[in-house]
């Protein structure tokens, strides 16, 4: 069996700040992102599920013990996987190569893995780490070619909503879910918020949804989501944000978008407040914030005086 070569022998330069702030874009390009110490053993993981299982019951454990390469060229034994992360971590040299992992339901699949030395206090204190699946079917953007029934901007079926950017419904519900697990772990609370503009008229749709997600773009954090739920909905996922800052926030939006959007448009805002231990899955939450989008309405609906400034409202428990 051949090994795979490691990207050479000079020694690399990392930045490395305090946190793991590099998990979170780093889970929304690749199938997994993480850290481990030294001896290859898990210690952090990007939001949301780790191969499959809640990351907490990864944390402490040592890769190797996932590696199962059968003889060939594609294989890589576990001892021979723990001899690569001590050459990265003394060498301080990156890797690259395929490996085969077991999944928690047995199953085995081959991955792209990349590898790079943690650097931490001038020495290194264990490696930087990427899966890509490549047995896992490719995601495609929406296919707007004639021809299609219903608007294809807004097929569920697809990644990305075709005119905004943002993730499409679907796709948004997967990617906010993930964050439950860690967030749970962790004890924070995280905030949903719908951003409507139904009272808008229907051939300025588009154009707002597509200022509106420029505008989020340029205010939220690099952790938050966005998405774009109907024609007139756009969502915004916040970790760590309890339902007091969500509320604030919701005052900004109603008060700040509205003159950066075509025709001035009117801004209402619902907020879902979720906390950890809550057991609610991700249904609840879009439900608790439909709910209170339509009581902001409302409210906005009944509101006297022009221009009408929109409104805002905090899901609540009776």
């Amino acid at each position: 069996m051949t090994l795979p070569q490691n990207s050479g022998a000079a020694p690399l330069v990392l930045a490395s700040g305090p946190g793991t702030g590099w998990l979170a874009i780093a889970g929304m390009l690749t199938d997994l992102a993480f850290e481990t110490d030294p001896l290859g053993r898990f210690t952090a993981f990007a939001p949301g599920k780790a191969l499959g299982q809640p990351a907490a019951q990864l944390l402490g454990r040592e890769m190797a013990s996932l590696v199962t390469g059968p003889p060939g060229e594609e294989g890589l034994s576990a001892a021979q996987f723990r001899s690569i992360v001590t050459t990265i971590c003394t060498e301080c040299v990156a890797w690259h190569g395929r490996v085969q992992l077991t999944r928690p339901d047995g199953c085995t699949s081959i991955f792209r893995l990349s590898l790079a030395p943690r650097i931490a206090g001038g020495s290194v204190s264990g490696t930087y780490g990427v899966l890509f699946d490549l047995e896992a079917p490719e995601l495609t953007l929406p296919d707007s070619h004639a021809g299609r029934t219903g608007d294809p901007a807004l097929r569920l079926n697809s990644m990305l909503d075709a005119e905004t950017g943002l993730w499409s419904h679907r796709t948004f519900a997967e990617e906010m879910s993930r964050r439950f697990d860690r967030l749970d772990v962790e004890g924070q609370p995280g905030t949903l918020l719908y951003l409507g503009f139904s009272r808008a008229p229907a051939p300025m749709h588009g154009a707002i949804a597509m200022r509106m997600a420029g505008e989020l773009r340029d205010i939220i954090r690099p952790t938050d989501l966005l998405g774009r739920i109907d024609a007139t909905t756009i969502a915004l996922w916040c970790d760590n944000m309890d339902h007091l800052t969500g509320g604030e926030r919701a005052a900004k939006f109603c008060t700040q978008l509205p003159p950066l959007l075509p025709g001035n448009a009117q801004v209402t805002v619902g907020v879902a407040p979720r906390w950890a231990g809550s057991g609610e899955d991700t249904s609840t939450v879009i439900a608790h914030a439909i709910a209170a989008l339509r009581l902001a309405d409302i409210v906005a609906q009944r509101a006297t005086g022009a221009p009408a400034s929109g409104a805002w409202k905090v899901w609540q428990r009776d």
